[in-house]
């Protein structure tokens, strides 16, 4: 008789049948968000989702969220897992891992997974950037509430883009200081003790903005910043680029749009599983903040207090940023919270288990 054998490795698992397909069911916590989806659809009742209220996130201090993650609802490192799947009941069927909109599960055949297969529907997510409209800002860096986006670049030479001439008459210099402490760039370096008096200008770090020209009490320096004077002329612009590129950690972005939201030159575009809507009963509402801690996407948040006497403490979103998965209404002690998917935007498939799947994600 073949049997399922799980294998544990701290928080993640392998659910391994050893038959002629060789299918391998793997699930990784972290990327996991607690969202109940796979609990939902699994055919045979063996998956089983943790309480996620306090399960700890990183702490995002954000001024585009516009709040913090709740104190008193974070645990820093939760000892539990977030999923567990019965091997004994588990017929490694696929339809969590297709289902699983972080990609948490995943199913492989054979060695390969079944997201890559044809023959098996797919959500029609993704996440690009415009390299050629991308100016490396770091905004969607910043932003992004899973860091799954890294921003490479290399920066232009200040020397290349400001050129001038600076001298200083060691005659007359004093070796006051005065220069050394009111440079911006911190590019001079003055000696006072006596009898080993110098000053040191690095021209690399210069930008000859004539502060210490100006400041000195007797006159010892001559300076004139040529970009200044004469504007432009010999100025290079190919020397002046900034580049580089952004790398996108696909097994972390949840495709929730923060990166686009953001961009100042539309160069972030994405493409979500789910359209729908997001409602929240104030009344149940107790504000216990579990919804925030637990959404993936910072898309919830309590309102920045407007002064004394500003008693708003209601649950907000930002439902551009909202993926719809319905982690925060799993959550809710209170039943609050309600996550309509009105749209689930898929590969097309012929099975009509997978079809009536995807329709009952529609609620």
């Amino acid at each position: 008789m073949i049997k399922n054998v799980k294998e544990v490795k701290g928080k993640d698992f392998n659910i391994k049948r050893s038959a002629a397909e060789g299918r391998q069911l793997s699930f990784n916590d972290h990327i996991c968000i607690g969202c109940g989806i796979c609990e939902n659809t699994c055919p045979v009742g063996a998956i089983e989702i943790a309480s996620v209220g306090n399960v700890s996130r990183n702490y995002f201090n954000t001024e585009f969220s516009g709040h913090k993650k709740i104190a008193q609802n974070m645990v820093s490192k939760p000892n539990y897992v977030k999923v567990t799947i019965n091997e004994d009941k588990c017929v490694l069927c696929g339809m969590c891992s297709g289902l699983c909109p972080a990609d948490a599960l995943d199913l492989t055949i054979g060695g390969e997974s079944i997201k890559n297969m044809e023959s098996y529907p797919s959500y029609e997510k993704s996440m690009t950037i415009d390299d050629d409209e991308c100016v490396l800002c770091e905004k969607c860096q910043t932003a992004c509430p899973r860091d799954a986006l890294t921003v490479k670049r290399d920066l232009p030479k200040r020397s290349d883009l400001v050129t001038g001439e600076i001298e200083v008459d060691k005659d007359t210099c004093i070796n006051c200081g005065i220069c050394e402490e009111l440079c911006p760039a911190e590019a001079i370096d003055v000696t006072k003790e006596p009898g080993s008096e110098d000053i040191i200008i690095d021209k690399d770090k210069c930008v000859y903005c004539l502060v210490c020209k100006k400041a000195c009490p007797v006159d010892a320096i001559k300076a004139v910043c040529r970009s200044c004077s004469y504007g432009e002329y010999d100025f290079d612009p190919e020397k002046s680029v900034t580049t580089g590129n952004v790398i996108i950690d696909e097994k972390e972005c949840i495709n929730c749009g923060w990166c686009e939201g953001v961009c100042p030159t539309n160069a972030a575009t994405v493409t979500k599983a789910f359209e729908g809507k997001f409602e929240i009963d104030e009344d149940k509402c107790g504000e216990c903040g579990a919804c925030i801690d637990t959404c993936p996407c910072n898309a919830l948040y309590f309102p920045k207090s407007k002064g004394s006497g500003d008693m708003d403490s209601s649950i907000k979103i930002k439902e551009e940023f909202c993926i719809h998965c319905g982690a925060c209404e799993k959550v809710c002690p209170n039943d609050a919270l309600t996550v309509k998917r009105t749209k689930i935007n898929n590969t097309p498939t012929n099975s009509k288990a997978w079809q009536d799947a995807i329709k009952a994600l529609k609620n």
